[in-house]
């Protein structure tokens, strides 16, 4: 019997993971649930050159991608494509310190450690950002103006 290579960004999601410490594949798991339970339309799927899990909403024209799950070794990120357009009036997302232009992320080192509705709200906002037309979101951008703490 022969192996067979697989693709990475055909990989089982659940295989994927595998490749990661037991904490950080079960929170993944747990973020893909919560993830399903926000957005049950939505489409996953590896993306091998970022090495996370994409998630976008189905069209025919393109997928839109809204949210990504990206581990780590240590800990895993649940990310928000166009997280800047994201309210964070509690600065829960990462990405503005470090000057990020579109994405926001969140950090779990390695258990989820936010209540699972703030999660589920993050990531149906952001589905809804992503369901925008481009030019509603770029009309978006262009007034978002978002304070960076200072050195």
């Amino acid at each position: 019997m022969t192996d067979i290579a697989i693709p990475a960004d055909q990989l089982p999601i659940e295989i994927f993971l595998e490749r990661y410490p037991p904490p950080i594949r079960d929170t993944g798991l747990r973020l893909r649930e919560l993830i399903r339970i926000a957005v049950p339309e939505s489409v996953e799927g590896v993306r091998s050159g970022w090495s996370w899990i994409g998630y976008g909403l189905p069209d025919r024209r393109a997928k839109r991608t809204f949210a990504w799950i990206g581990p780590e070794r240590k800990h895993i990120h649940l990310g928000f494509q166009n997280g800047i357009l994201l309210e964070d009036r509690e600065r829960l997302l990462h990405g503005a310190e470090e000057r990020l232009k579109q994405f926001r992320y969140f950090t779990f080192e390695p258990a989820i450690d936010l209540d699972d509705e703030i999660i589920l709200d993050y990531l149906r906002r952001a589905a809804d950002l992503a369901a925008l037309p481009t030019s509603a979101r770029r009309a978006l951008a262009a007034n978002a103006l978002e304070p960076v703490e200072g050195d």
